[in-house]
């Protein structure tokens, strides 16, 4: 019975029983006794009454301890609920900064367009390009420009080099929210697999591909430092982002 589970109900209703027996039984072996001196104060039935008196006050008062306590412990589970829709709340939130972060970032990647030149048929024609494809050509063609990409300064008067830092800032404020997360690590596994092919794929050179193959990469002939045709600038921030793959 749910009444014997904790020492403090099993007492209380060990009481209510006795308490209850002894005023069932008093008022019928109380004319047994010899208390004829009693008559001097009042009826037998006075007297009874008397008698049962503290016993049903004192029932009373376990009935009454009995109904405050079942209060507070409904109210300590319903608080304990309260707590736990609060955190899956919490939960719920975290999933959807997440997606949030997740969606932005990719959207980005989808709108960023780059204007490359092209020659067909012996006249120069411009060609807007988007998403990836946008991002690797604009890469390569920042290389062949007249500008030293190891100079920050200079790479990052193009605009297209403002927008690629602007989506690795957002990928990094992904991965922070993800560290500082409480979700499940099983959430957490799925949105950097998500977070990590956009990138490879998108993003990082194809460095990251041709290591696969155990493609030997020659390092740069000015900084003695292997960063594909990236600029530096680029280059070293998408290294740290790499760590947060693991």
């Amino acid at each position: 019975m749910q009444i014997y589970r904790s020492p403090v109900n099993k007492i209380a209703f060990w009481v209510i029983i006795i308490g209850g027996a002894i005023c069932l039984l008093i008022p019928l072996f109380m004319p047994f006794l010899p208390l004829q001196y009693l008559k001097e104060y009042g009826e037998i039935g006075d007297v009874i009454g008397g008698v049962s008196n503290p016993f049903v006050q004192i029932l009373g008062s376990v009935v009454l301890f009995l109904a405050l306590k079942a209060q507070i412990d409904a109210n300590g589970i319903l608080h304990q609920q309260i707590e736990k829709e609060n955190i899956k709340e919490q939960l719920r939130h975290e999933l959807n900064q997440l997606h949030e972060l997740y969606m932005f970032v990719e959207r980005n990647i989808k709108n960023f367009s780059y204007d490359q030149e092209k020659v067909v048929d012996g006249k120069s024609q411009m060609i807007l390009l988007h998403s990836r494809r946008a991002i690797k050509c604009f890469i390569e063609d920042l290389e062949n420009l007249d500008v030293d990409i190891h100079k920050d300064g200079d790479v990052l008067m193009f605009d297209g080099v403002k927008e690629i830092m602007s989506i690795l800032y957002s990928v990094e404020l992904f991965f922070n929210k993800i560290k500082d997360s409480e979700i499940a690590p099983y959430h957490k596994n799925f949105y950097k697999t998500l977070m990590q092919h956009e990138l490879l794929f998108s993003v990082f050179p194809y460095q990251e591909l041709d290591n696969q193959a155990h493609l030997r990469h020659e390092p740069c002939d000015e900084c003695g430092v292997y960063h594909a045709n990236y600029p530096p600038l680029i280059y070293d921030r998408l290294q740290e982002i790499k760590k947060s793959f693991i």
